[in-house]
């Protein structure tokens, strides 16, 4: 079993673009390559050059092992970096390396309710999440996936939805309505409070008003678990 802070080579296979600005890097990784749901590694070029102060850049991991592949996904934009440029250019076989694979964010309790908030690039984790029960054939006691993007535009929302189909005790509802985001969870707490564990996975920004939120609402910050998201830049 590969170690998670030696690095590995990994083999592009291809790229896929899951919205207008969110895109998808499939590869072929060493039989020997392990990692858990919800975790993240740390990504650089193998052979390329990086014009800037930093050569890597820190993902979630968005696909399972047993998969086969290793996934990870980020938002390119005119303005973003070099290294995130440069992502777009790669050609099928082109190797990039992973280490320090790492992370606590996961479900921490089938056997209890669990409410999991993601938005925009912040659901990545959560597809390794849903896939894993989607693979294992866990029957959740009752998981709820609340997943906005204020443009309607939805990464992963084929399997997604077909998780939310397929897997007794998950729901999965896609909101383009940030107000009815906001509402959605209020009426979570109202109904289940400290009954449930709350994930959240977003932008600094949303993570901290979503913790504040659920603590006012009188969640006991043991039940949040607050993903470290840091493909935003």
């Amino acid at each position: 079993m590969t170690d998670g802070k030696i690095r590995a080579e990994i083999i592009l296979e291809r790229i896929i673009q899951e919205t207008s600005e969110i895109f998808s890097f499939v590869f072929k990784i060493p039989g020997d390559l392990t990692w858990i749901p919800g975790q993240h590694g740390i990504f650089r070029y193998r052979d390329r050059q990086v014009e800037e102060d930093k050569g890597f850049r820190i993902f979630s991991i968005a696909s399972i092992i047993n998969e086969g592949i290793m996934m990870f996904s980020t938002r390119i934009t005119p303005e973003s970096t070099d290294f995130k440029q440069q992502l777009l250019t790669m050609k099928q076989g082109e190797v990039m390396t992973v280490e320090g694979i790492n992370g606590k964010f996961k479900i921490p309790d089938y056997n209890k309710k669990t409410c999991i908030m993601a938005g925009g690039i912040g659901v990545t984790p959560i597809r390794a999440l849903v896939k894993q029960m989607e693979s294992e054939g866990v029957s959740p006691a009752g998981v709820t996936v609340l997943y906005s993007d204020d443009r309607g535009q939805f990464a992963y929302e084929e399997d997604l939805r077909k998780a939310g189909e397929t897997v007794n005790g998950l729901e999965v509802l896609l909101i383009s309505d940030r107000n009815i985001f906001v509402q959605k969870i209020e009426e979570y707490t109202k109904n289940i409070g400290n009954e449930s564990a709350y994930l959240i996975s977003g932008t600094p920004g949303m993570n901290a008003f979503i913790t504040e939120k659920l603590t006012k609402e009188g969640i006991e910050k043991s039940n949040i678990i607050t993903d470290v998201f840091m493909g935003y830049e």
